[in-house]
């Protein structure tokens, strides 16, 4: 009765609301959050930035609550859209979003956050001037979000040249996710045979062909990433703790364990 009772709480959001530190009822449930390696990959946490948090105390709830659930660091990706907006007008939005949220946050009760952004995808991509700016702050990896249709082999191309004329890794956000649109299996094969990182969001345990997919790919030793994808702190609040314990009770503690490694070395890059 317990545990469903902890769930409930969790799914209505009611963390914050509550005071209840999770860090310590995890523990009891079972659940290895020991040393901090829950690293959330996506989210859009910045307050007024894009379609995700609309203010500063939407933002410290969203920030407290995966605080609570054993999340780390924060990777803060807000969308950037090259039709909308120069990388360096982005830059600047962003840096003001994060400093406006830096000034209220206790660091006792938030995780580190680290500046990245989701990149949607555009046709020529890999030879945009200045798009190595978007790396997660840090490192030489950029998050892509692919285009929600069929892939072609422009898709493809653009991929590949981003990693080998712009020297960067690419990082797919919500692998996941594109799965649908593809019914040329070649082009979905040809991309997930692309050196690259594969983001999942923590929902992925949410239809059958999405937890194949993921499970072949951790079995398959590619690497993956979690991440929330939160948008705010109602129907899209962060859910990491969610999709970890569904990789440790489907796939294996190793899996998990692999995960946080992959992730560890990511940012230390």
């Amino acid at each position: 009765m317990t545990v469903i009772l902890f769930f409930n709480i969790i799914d209505k959001g009611m963390v914050s609301t509550w005071g209840i530190d999770f860090t310590k009822v995890y523990g009891l449930l079972g659940f290895d959050i020991e040393g901090g390696r829950m690293i959330d990959f996506h989210s859009h946490v910045l307050p007024g930035i894009d379609d995700g948090s609309d203010c500063v105390e939407e933002s410290l709830e969203m920030l407290h609550t995966a605080k609570n659930q054993g999340v780390s660091t924060m990777l803060a990706t807000p969308h950037f859209y090259a039709q909308d907006v120069s990388v360096d007008h982005f830059l600047e939005k962003r840096k003001k979003a994060y400093d406006t949220l830096k000034r209220c946050m206790d660091d006792s009760d938030c995780p580190d956050i680290r500046l990245g952004a989701e990149v949607c995808y555009f046709r020529g991509i890999g030879r945009a001037r200045e798009i190595e700016k978007l790396c997660i702050e840090g490192t030489r990896v950029i998050m892509v979000e692919l285009p929600f249709r069929q892939w072609d082999e422009e898709v493809l191309r653009d991929v590949e040249e981003l990693m080998e004329k712009q020297n960067v890794s690419v990082m797919l956000a919500h692998i996941e996710r594109f799965y649908a649109y593809q019914k040329r299996k070649k082009i979905w094969k040809e991309v997930l045979d692309l050196p690259v990182i594969f983001q999942v969001n923590a929902e992925f345990f949410d239809g059958r062909k999405k937890r194949k997919l993921i499970k072949k790919l951790v079995e398959e030793n590619r690497p993956v990433v979690l991440g929330s994808d939160c948008h705010n702190t109602d129907r899209r609040k962060p859910n990491l703790d969610m999709g970890y314990s569904f990789i440790r009770e489907k796939i294996g503690q190793n899996a998990v364990d692999e995960i946080e490694k992959v992730s560890v070395e990511i940012l230390e890059k």
